[in-house]
């Protein structure tokens, strides 16, 4: 920890430094929508400030809507769908903006763990889990933001298509004054406001999960270094002449074998490290994520089955898929990355240690020891971040709904 204690003074990313790094997707997204600043413009600083302004409106229009459709189970849950995703929205924005340098660390740092291992990855098998990894990253977030992208075609026509001529707002209705004011003003933020804020909540989701995706297959490369270890030495040696046999003594091949060991030690470390900030700076975000998934999974579920209003259930059941899909990148990622750290303490058994010398083979004891802490990731240092915990977060969903059923049968 002692290595990004230092971390406030990181300097912000430039746009030449976004476009260099493997997340260059996921960085230029969040600029685009008024989150990541490249650089050192006070213009971008009023855009994030309008940006989050526009938020704030949006959730302070919803309580209102709320508090005149109070006891309309229907007409309210409809709104506090709305009302989550903004407000989700807002505070990851928020989190963002107060700890800015620490994902900018995280970008150099993951970088540079990926770099530590380049020379490894001249190993065909080893630089396809590193292709395979990169390319897996970049369709998931290109393909999860197209997705939530393609819910404004269902969300904002909705209300002139099916309900022409009674001037209903897409997400909250101004209970106060029948949408009789400022109509297509309303309409306009209300839409932007859905936009900006779904695409920057799921923009720093889609983030976490590409860095976690690539910090698994980094372990899993350095599972496959320590598996070749004494067979990569022996034939280097052999590589080298061929009467390496009278050049090279056992002494020396097992100098060499633990000295090609404390590369990959060195690259479990600095990999051990990365985990630790990306655990710090996740962590918030990736709780708002699950109390927000949680809520907003039981109300459009509750809408989509009991909603009278097709419209309002066609797309309450287009957008049900979402908030299950974030839960499921986090808890899918991260339980990769677990994997992937326990998979580094059977590859350090597996691999040929009895040829190597003592102070090899108590490294490796070492490595083994470290090795089998699980590498387990968590939102708000509270919840474990896995498959389980998918399973127990759908399964809360469906409590919540069933009892929203329950009030509405009364």
């Amino acid at each position: 920890m002692e290595k990004y204690r230092g971390k406030g003074t990181v300097e912000s990313l430039s746009w030449a430094e976004s476009g260099r790094s493997v997340l260059k997707l996921n960085i230029r997204h969040l600029w685009l929508m008024g989150v990541w600043p490249l650089g050192h413009s006070p213009v971008f600083k009023v855009y994030t400030g309008l940006t989050f302004l526009m938020g704030i409106w949006s959730v302070v229009e919803c309580l209102l809507a709320v508090y005149y459709t109070w006891g309309q189970l229907e007409e309210t849950t409809m709104v506090l769908i709305f009302t989550s995703t903004c407000s989700c929205g807002i505070v990851k924005l928020f989190f963002f903006v107060r700890n800015e340098s620490s994902y900018s660390l995280m970008v150099r740092e993951v970088a540079s763990v990926m770099a530590a291992q380049s020379e490894a990855c001249r190993d065909p098998a080893l630089a396809a889990i590193l292709r395979d990894s990169r390319s897996r990253a970049f369709r998931l977030s290109l393909g999860m933001l197209l997705f939530m992208f393609a819910q404004n075609f269902i969300w904002f026509p909705i209300p002139v298509v099916a309900h022409a001529g009674e001037r209903r707002l897409p997400f909250s209705q101004h209970g106060w004054d029948n949408n009789s004011h400022f109509y297509g003003l309303s309409y306009t933020l209300q839409c932007l406001s859905g936009l900006y804020m779904s695409q920057i909540s799921f923009g720093l989701d889609c983030l976490f999960a590409s860095v976690m995706i690539l910090v698994a297959a980094q372990l899993e490369i350095l599972s496959g270094r320590i598996l070749k270890l004494n067979q990569e030495v022996i034939l280097e040696q052999r590589n080298e002449s061929v009467l390496w046999k009278n050049k090279m003594t056992m002494d020396e091949n097992r100098d060499t074998f633990y000295e090609t060991l404390c590369f990959c030690i060195d690259s479990h470390q600095k990999i051990l490290r990365f985990v630790t900030l990306l655990q710090d700076t996740m962590s918030p975000v990736a709780m708002t994520q699950f109390a927000n998934s949680v809520v907003i999974a039981c109300l459009a579920l509750f809408q989509a089955t009991y909603g009278e209003d097709m419209s309002a259930a066609f797309k309450c059941a287009c957008y049900l898929p979402i908030p299950g899909g974030q839960l499921y990148l986090y808890c899918w990622a991260a339980h990769s990355v677990t994997e992937n750290g326990e998979s580094v303490s059977v590859a350090a058994y597996s691999c040929r240690w009895v040829e190597g010398s003592a102070r090899a083979r108590h490294a490796l004891r070492t490595l083994m020891a470290r090795a089998q802490r699980p590498l387990a990731l968590t939102a708000g240092r509270l919840y474990p971040i896995n498959r389980a915990a998918f399973l127990s977060m759908v399964n809360a969903s469906y409590s919540y709904y069933a009892l929203l059923g329950q009030m509405n049968n009364r």
